[in-house]
């Protein structure tokens, strides 16, 4: 099953949770790397994205599925605003598209494809989903409840668990099927206040000083991350990606995405998950100004 794949990247580090992904399309085969990352044999760097069976890289694939597009990134030359459309799968639906901003017409930058109907059920593994989802505000969100929260960390905790246990293991590449070394996974929740001083109109970085211009970050036990009370935000340190960085629950944003939502911060910007493993730039439609970040 699948086309022959060339030109593939390669020296993806599989962190046990965080795999490549794959996309059986009716004009290509896809495989999402949800990291980007140097293969250490040749010093090849290559960014997160997805990879055909040609090594043709895509930022964004949207799949036609029951008749529709899903996240299809659009993007206007008129007022440079970026946009994530649901579109009808149907001849012409996806041209002429106009700017909900400025009525200007609209660039797809997804790549389109239709998932074909004999894979329809095998494309996407359950084990090889983000686990960013486990970790969710102590509120009720979108139906989830605190029990299920808790359990879900208590879940990810037992993980973890099992990682170290299984450090010495080596895991198969399911695309390429070359065997990779498994990365051992330590992240142990440090309780205490984190200190951020301020160092720019919204960055900071952490200090060991209590007397500074900054915040406090106090740890939520019943979410297991931290909280800013001032914006609304919880965070918490993700050592399961390599490199290890903070990763953020806006509420006034990253609830608008349903059980994703959860965003980064890097030198291009905001990226916030819009579904599984999918990172996309944040829409332009919220407004960043405010999003307060920690400049590692």
């Amino acid at each position: 099953m699948g086309r022959p794949r060339v030109n593939q990247p390669v020296g993806y580090l599989i962190s046990g949770i965080l795999k490549p992904t794959i996309y059986y399309g009716r004009r290509h085969d896809y495989v999402y790397y949800p990291e980007a990352w140097t293969d250490t044999a040749s010093g090849t760097h290559y960014e997160r994205g997805y990879y055909d069976e040609n090594g043709q890289r895509y930022e964004s694939v949207a799949f036609q599925e029951n008749g529709k597009y899903e996240n299809v990134a659009c993007h206007c030359p008129y007022c440079g605003t970026d946009h994530l459309l649901t579109l009808d799968g149907t001849d012409g639906s996806t041209r002429k598209l106009q700017c909900p901003n400025c009525g200007g017409p609209l660039e797809i930058r997804s790549e389109l494809d239709e998932i074909l109907p004999e894979n329809n059920d095998t494309h996407v593994s359950a084990s090889e989903e983000s686990p960013r989802p486990f970790f969710e505000k102590p509120q009720d969100k979108k139906g989830h409840s605190l029990r299920n929260i808790l359990i879900a960390f208590l879940i990810l905790l037992g993980l973890g668990t099992g990682y170290q246990r299984l450090r010495a293991r080596q895991y198969a590449d399911p695309v390429s099927q070359s065997t990779v070394q498994q990365i051992q996974i330590t992240n142990t929740a440090d309780e205490k206040p984190v200190y951020l001083e301020k160092i720019g109109p919204v960055s900071y970085r952490e200090t060991s000083s209590t007397v500074y211009d900054g915040k406090v970050l106090v740890w939520d036990a019943d979410a297991a991350c931290y909280f800013d009370e001032e914006s609304d935000c919880w965070l918490w340190y993700n050592t399961d990606v390599r490199p290890a960085l903070w990763q953020y629950w806006y509420e006034d944003i990253s609830s608008e995405f349903g059980e994703f939502g959860w965003m980064e911060h890097d030198t291009d910007g905001w990226y916030i998950e819009s579904s599984a493993g999918n990172w996309i730039p944040l829409p332009a439609e919220y407004d960043a100004d405010e999003l307060w970040y920690i400049d590692e």
